[in-house]
């Protein structure tokens, strides 16, 4: 009964601990799958990957542990720089080709090396036999006599475990049952013994950054020197030619490494994109300034002449923006229908008086009154009473000009 209070207490206690930050390393060789496998853990599909050149960095949460994997390329030029990350790292993650027997000489030897080195040795080693799905490859067994894996951490004092796997297979939920196996044994190792490896792991990249600080000044310096010979080689000679010696100017800015951090370059980009932008809009605002301010006078220009009655005209005198409208911009006035805009006179004399049109052809012709309806002539059905009555007919005399 006692014991089982204990362990709730200790499960209780370790519940509400934070979550720890843990930082792995993924080495081996190229082409072993290392990228597929971190792909696998992080839900990604593993399929169609191109070799990793240089690193990349995984976050992903693994239970109590926020996990950061540095994935480091595995190619023979590549593989000096895996030491620079061994001080961040609380665990390593070594990767075999277990299909490939000809390299396994190979790898037999890059892993005494990553396991010899200060930074590695006592931590945990996690080494994930990959592509156990394709034919010939090795077996748990034969792995660990190849690679003489036993006299390895047992000269290192390396925690070690082995997982046969395949990291093409899945992804996700359905990742290779052996790697997320493996992962739990190396997070758990870790949590054991956590507050001395994160300790180790805070001297190390102390001295790893005062390392590099070291190395910086050390370059500088030889910079320096290789600068003042060649100064000195040409002064000699500029001496010897007797032409004068020119002066250059002292640099005195300090030398930083072309292997900047990502975050680091993406900061920096943002933080110059605002400045960028606020440029570009500058210079919009000028070039779209002249057309938007003779926009403006034309539009009040309408709205001027909308309030004139239709008879009146422009005049040099109450337009003296018109000449210069013309030079600044030779697009035409839309003015509406309503308006009227006769051309303007170029003598400054009265107005004249504005001639008719040409009269139509034939204006002065009088017109042809109707004849009335003429009767029979005769007495046929006639009487000559109503004869006498009806007045006589008279046609009108007119006279017609062409």
């Amino acid at each position: 009964m006692f014991s089982l209070m204990a362990n709730c207490c200790s499960w209780l206690k370790r519940w509400r601990e934070p979550a720890r930050k843990v930082t792995l390393v993924m080495v081996g060789l190229d082409n072993a799958g290392k990228t597929a496998a971190v792909r696998g853990i992080q839900g990604e599909n593993p399929q169609d990957l191109a070799p990793t050149v240089g690193f990349s960095k995984v976050d992903l949460k693994q239970g109590k542990f926020e996990v950061t994997i540095f994935d480091l390329g595995g190619g023979k030029r590549i593989r000096d720089i895996w030491k620079n990350y061994y001080s961040e790292s609380h665990g390593v993650v070594f990767v075999v080709d277990s299909s490939d027997v000809q390299r396994i000489q190979e790898t037999r030897e890059t892993m005494a090396q990553v396991l010899q080195h200060p930074r590695i040795a006592g931590k945990p080693v996690l080494v994930l036999a990959n592509k156990q799905d394709l034919e010939g490859a090795l077996a748990e067994a034969d792995i660990i006599e190849n690679l003489s894996l036993e006299k390895l951490v047992n000269e290192n004092k390396c925690l070690c475990q082995i997982e046969p796997c395949s990291a093409i297979l899945g992804c996700g939920k359905k990742v290779d049952k052996s790697i997320k196996k493996g992962l739990s044994w190396l997070l758990s190792n870790i949590a054991k013994d956590y507050e001395a490896i994160a300790e180790r792991v805070q001297k190390d990249t102390a001295e790893q950054r005062a390392l590099e600080e070291q190395d910086k000044k050390e370059r500088a310096e030889r910079v320096r020197r290789i600068r003042e010979e060649r100064e000195r080689l040409e002064r000699e000679e500029a001496e010897r030619e007797g032409r004068p010696v020119q002066e250059e100017e002292a640099d005195n800015e300090s030398i930083q490494s072309p292997f900047q951090p990502i975050g680091n370059l993406i900061s920096k980009k943002e933080e110059q994109e605002p400045e960028r932008k606020e440029q570009i809009e500058l210079q919009e605002d000028r070039s779209n300034g002249p057309k938007e301010s003779l926009e403006n006078e034309e539009e009040e220009f309408e709205e001027e002449n909308a309030g004139e009655p239709n008879h009146t005209r422009p005049t040099p005198e109450n337009t003296p923006l018109a000449g210069e409208h013309s030079k600044k911009k030779s697009s035409k006035l839309h003015l509406k229908r309503k308006h009227r805009v006769d051309p303007l006179r170029t003598d400054e004399g009265p107005a004249e008086s504005p001639t008719p049109p040409p009269p139509p052809v034939g204006w002065a012709t009088p017109k042809v009154s109707r004849l009335p309806k003429l009767e029979p002539l005769g007495d046929s059905g006639h009487s000559g009473k109503a004869s006498a009555d009806r007045p006589l007919l008279s046609l009108p005399v007119t006279n017609f000009w062409v």
